[in-house]
């Protein structure tokens, strides 16, 4: 299981129950990827812009394989959609594994 980080920059007291959203997005996250270590996920708030902004940064066998970031006017809308980019990003680079993986095997098969 994947150590997972929420840090909250400029929010007060009342944006705890966004801060427990962002542990559970992040959980499932990890559970959809099990070879990533860390995940964060960076809330910043911008309270005179009413600006929300999330940052998830992944990391897989001790380096950064992914970073998301995301602006959005809701909270929950916007670690959503930086955990949905996160996602996808993860896909394609284990996707990518994948097929270095065939290629490497059908290189040295007898059959080419």
């Amino acid at each position: 299981m994947a150590n997972i980080e929420v840090t909250m920059r400029h929010s007060d007291v009342k944006i705890e129950a966004l801060k427990e959203y962002a542990q559970q997005r992040m959980e499932k996250l990890a559970a959809f990827f099990p070879k990533a270590q860390k995940v964060q996920i960076v809330i910043d708030v911008d309270v005179k812009k009413h600006v929300y902004m999330a940052e998830v940064i992944v990391h897989r066998l001790g380096a950064v394989a992914v970073g998301a970031k995301e602006f959005s006017a809701s909270g929950k809308s916007v670690v959503d959609a930086a955990a949905a980019r996160a996602e996808r990003q993860l896909r394609r680079l284990r996707t990518g594994y994948r097929k270095e993986r065939v290629r490497e095997a059908r290189k040295d098969s007898p059959r080419n």
